[in-house]
Parts: structure tokens; sequence; C-alpha cells
């Protein structure tokens, strides 16, 4: 029986091995770096007259590569074959937790963390090239999930209001 109870232990811990609580100083940084080229964007107010239904999940949103904020401009359109753009999506849920589960990506966690996570994956390497997708709760509220890749990113935000979840959706290319 102790044969199989280390055994479970060690596979489990294996399992869980590349995922790290963030410290709150790094969690603020990396929000500090990004917060300020979306200032416009949290300002986007739903607006029947733009909306679109996402095929994919059925869930409504504003593509602002098409209707632009002022401020910094997000890259939009095709880069070598690969979709580069931001969304504003406006999700009805109780919470940014429900939200999360409608809207996360494959790869995301399949529930929202409750402490600033990093999940670096299964190589070491790219931990020491910050390579993986961060899980952090800021200060004011909103929940971010950064994905840094090697040669693409994501943001994804999360933000309570008093009719809707919104979710800005943004994601690129480095190539």
């Amino acid at each position: 029986m102790k044969k199989y109870a280390v055994f479970i232990v060690l596979f489990c811990g294996s399992l869980y091995g590349a995922i790290i609580k963030i410290d709150d100083t790094q969690a603020i940084t990396m929000i500090d770096e990004r917060e300020k080229f979306f200032s416009e964007v949290f300002l986007v107010q739903y607006d029947e007259t733009k909306i679109q239904k996402d095929s994919q999940n059925n869930l409504v949103f504003i593509d602002l590569c098409k209707y632009r904020t002022s401020g910094y401009e997000f890259p939009c359109g095709n880069v070598n074959g690969e979709d580069i753009g931001i969304r504003k999506y406006f999700i009805k849920a109780k919470d940014i937790k429900e939200a999360y589960i409608l809207f996360r990506q494959k790869h995301e966690m399949k529930t929202l963390p409750d402490k600033n996570l990093y999940d670096y994956g299964e190589s070491e390497s790219n931990k020491d090239d910050e390579v993986g997708t961060y899980y952090i709760h800021d200060i004011k509220g909103k929940f971010w999930v950064i994905g840094m890749g090697y040669d693409s990113g994501s943001i994804t935000i999360y933000r309570q209001t008093k009719d809707y979840i919104e979710v800005i959706y943004q994601w690129s290319i480095d190539w």
C-alpha cells in the first residue's frame, strides 16, 4: 500500500510541478507594464450597433480592430497567415469565475485559480525564458491571463461591471 501512496504522490507532483505561485511584487509589475495599453479599451461600452457574435463560443463582442479606440493602437489583421487583434466581450455571468469557465482558452486551467500563478508547462527552459501562462488577480478586482510564447502571446482581462463581465482579449504574434 505504501508503494502505491508514494507512486501517487510522485505522479501527481510531476503533473503539477510546472505551476508555481507568483509573488505580489512580480504580479504588480506585470500588470503595471501592461495596463496602460488598455486604458481606452476599458472605457468601451456595450453598443448594440457594434456587437458581433463569436461563432466558436456564441458570446457577444465588439471587434476593436474594426471600431478602434484612441490611445495605444493594437496591431490587427493578418501576419504570415496568422490573425491578430483585440476584442471586448460582454458576458452575462454572475461573476468572473463563471465568465472564465465560459471563455477560457483550451490550454488554460479549467477553473479560476484563487492565487496568482505561473504555469510554464512541461519544459524547464520555458521557466528560464518566462514562457507560459500567468494568472493574476490585480488589486482593482480584475483577473488577468497573460499567455507568453516564443512567437505569440495573448492577454485576457476579466472585469466585473454592473451588467456584464467584460472580457478584453488581445492576441498577437512576434514574427
